[in-house]
């Protein structure tokens, strides 16, 4: 296994990750009434958001990691 090579990959699902959780903190919406975006409060289409990110993240992430040399 080539270490030199694993760290920066190692930093990028770090980084990938940290920035993932961060933004699933509703920090800017504290205290406030939600909005109404059909019907459904603003905070959940963030989710949803958030989720579709995490799954291109994790998918390019694991494409990368996992290529065939």
């Amino acid at each position: 296994m080539d270490h030199k090579n694993t760290k920066p990959k190692i930093q990028l699902w770090l980084t990938g990750w940290l920035a993932i959780i961060l933004l699933g903190v509703d920090f800017y919406n504290w205290g406030k009434v939600p909005r109404l975006i059909l019907g459904m409060p603003d905070w959940v289409w963030f989710e949803v958001g958030l989720i579709l990110l995490t799954s291109l993240i994790f998918g390019f992430l694991s494409r990368h990691q996992w290529e065939d040399k």
